[in-house]
């Protein structure tokens, strides 16, 4: 998928001296070449009011992985792409290197990359009849206990078919961008991008009781609290988290529309796969 590019957006990280300059100077670039930007940093009252009232072709993120993640949550189901400048330290989701940029940038403009539609995942929480959450994330929720290091019971089914009450420190649910996250350090599986399907990764489960799973992106995976004793919660990528109650259910699926990302055919997956030491030769 290719878009024309007249209308910009430049999300810098939060407090970030170089991110806030670099925009500076993308903004002149791009009018340069008759394209129109707004800049404004993440986590801000403007980055909400221009994600909702400014229409643009792109959104480009100044940070890294953990600033994209948080900008990429509110893109989900909406047709914009997303492209990131690493301005971090690992910058797998982060395309374009920070020194690197005008050659990248110069081949968007010039119609030469694609932007690849990728799962992201939608969460309800039901307490009773009553939804007391819902969102969506772009790399994975996960359900963990607290501060107590007790295992967790947890009834679980997909597609309403039970897989019984396992006990664990918690799950990750990853989509295939976030497979090489929390989930691969939990002994996921890495899941190539283009996949409609989605993990699901214990941690520490009891006896090894349940092994890491890869479902069909429609599929719902569900999680009912059967703890009593022990604080649990729901984070969002991260950075976001609920406070979990018995008897809470726990549903999640893939997200309508997912997130549109750049991608580089000089920047394969399987490059960044070999680059972050995701797969290594046997020395």
């Amino acid at each position: 998928m290719h878009h024309k590019i007249s209308n910009i957006c430049i999300v810098t990280k939060a407090s970030h001296t170089a991110a806030a300059a670099l925009g500076q100077e993308l903004l002149e670039w791009f009018a340069a070449r008759n394209v129109r930007g707004v800049i404004c940093e993440n986590s801000t009252p403007e980055w909400g009011y221009i994600r909702e009232a400014v229409q643009c072709d792109l959104v480009l993120v100044l940070g890294g992985d953990g600033t994209l993640l948080s900008v990429a949550r509110h893109l989900i189901g909406r047709e914009i792409p997303l492209v990131g400048v690493n301005m971090g330290k690992v910058g797998f989701l982060a395309e374009i290197p920070s020194d690197a940029w005008e050659e990248r940038l110069q081949a968007i403009l010039d119609g030469e990359v694609e932007f690849r539609r990728r799962l992201a995942l939608s969460c309800t929480v039901t307490r009773g009849d009553e939804i007391v959450f819902s969102g969506v994330a772009a790399n994975d929720f996960v359900i963990n206990r607290g501060a107590l290091a007790r295992v967790v019971s947890l009834d679980l089914s997909v597609n309403r078919n039970s897989m019984g009450e396992i006990r664990a420190d918690g799950f990750i649910i990853a989509s295939p961008s976030g497979s090489t996250g929390y989930a691969i350090s939990a002994g996921g599986p890495l899941v190539h991008p283009d996949m409609d399907a989605y993990s699901v990764t214990p941690i520490c489960a009891f006896l090894r009781s349940f092994y890491p799973m890869v479902l069909p992106g429609e599929h719902v995976f569900t999680a009912a609290v059967c703890t009593h004793d022990t604080e649990l919660f729901l984070t969002q990528d991260g950075q976001e988290a609920v406070l979990l109650q018995t008897d809470d259910v726990v549903s999640i699926t893939k997200a309508q529309g997912g997130l549109l990302y750049a991608e580089f055919d000089d920047n394969s997956y399987y490059n960044k796969l070999l680059k972050r030491g995701f797969i290594r030769e046997n020395c």
